[in-house]
């Protein structure tokens, strides 16, 4: 892929045409899993879209996958990195956007972030889909627990080499930041990324009874299943269209969002939590990193 800055930046795209792109490319990716055997399910926001509003939740603007790490690099091996006309990006320290985890990004449309600032610009990249790879869990709750903490400082550090030199939700969080950085830099993005991805793969998903998605910050152990309970594919209506999610949805989306998750939140928190603009790519000539 290749670097893009507000130069690449044309014509303002609505949400409701960036959904329907992201609806698009969600069917093309679909399509292969299923005549690869690849096994794929509707997660988090998108999953619970997809049981309460049988699509989008309104306010929501993204959509999750989750997939089975064998499987994941399964895709990634067969496609190349290239389905139809989307970019499949494994971790690494050299993408785009740096993440402990796969995406497909569509190029046509850049997304302008600016949260995660770059020299106190903000950044731009294509818009995407995120592909949460499901690792093996211990049994023990305690050792769950410990797996999970195990990778925070890698996911702490490799923060600290994007946003501004004082990113952060609070004040420790901001001097964490400014702190480490240069630490962070040292080291490099590949570093700290492969530093998760060895602890995140060590328990292998093949082997283990229980299940998980351990490469973000935002459920962590309430993503914990019995593998049984979560891995077999039911098909959920989201947008007019059949996709696959795991038939232990109930218990999933409890987990993560309460036993009343078919409840709709107060409307004060009826709103997205991402501050994103969109614009048509204007492309030109720029290095492939």
């Amino acid at each position: 892929m290749v670097k893009y800055d507000k130069s690449n930046c044309g014509e303002e795209v609505s949400l409701e045409e960036v959904k329907s792109k992201l609806v698009d490319m969600l069917l093309v990716l679909a399509d292969y899993c299923e005549k690869n055997g690849i096994r794929y399910y509707l997660s988090g926001g998108t999953l619970l879209g997809a049981i309460r509003h049988k699509g989008f939740i309104p306010w929501d603007d993204d959509i999750d996958i989750n997939m089975p790490r064998p499987d994941c690099e399964k895709l990634q091996k067969i496609s190349g990195g290239v389905i139809g006309n989307y970019k499949l990006v494994r971790p690494s320290g050299n993408a785009v956007c740096v993440k402990h985890f796969w995406r497909l990004y569509d190029e046509s449309v850049l997304l302008e972030d600016s949260i995660q600032k770059n020299n106190k610009k903000n950044v731009y990249y294509p818009i995407f889909i995120d592909i949460f790879p499901i690792e093996g869990l211990p049994a023990d709750d305690k050792a769950t627990k410990k797996h999970y903490n195990s990778m925070e400082l890698g996911k702490k550090m490799l923060n600290c080499t994007t946003g501004s030199l004082f990113h952060g939700k609070n004040l420790p969080a901001k001097i964490f930041h400014f702190v480490c950085r240069p630490i962070a830099m040292l080291f490099g993005q590949d570093y700290w990324v492969q530093q998760v991805q060895k602890k995140a793969t060590s328990i292998p998903f093949n082997a283990s009874e229980y299940i998980g998605v351990v490469t973000t910050n935002i459920h962590k152990t309430e993503e914990k299943l019995l593998k049984a309970e979560y891995i077999p594919q039911i098909e959920l209506e989201f947008e007019g269209h059949m996709l696959k999610g795991p038939k232990g949805y109930h218990k999933y989306l409890s987990q993560l969002y309460g036993d009343d998750y078919m409840e709709l939140p107060p409307e004060e928190k009826r709103v997205s939590h991402h501050i994103f603009k969109f614009y048509k790519t204007i492309q030109s000539e720029k290095s492939n990193i």
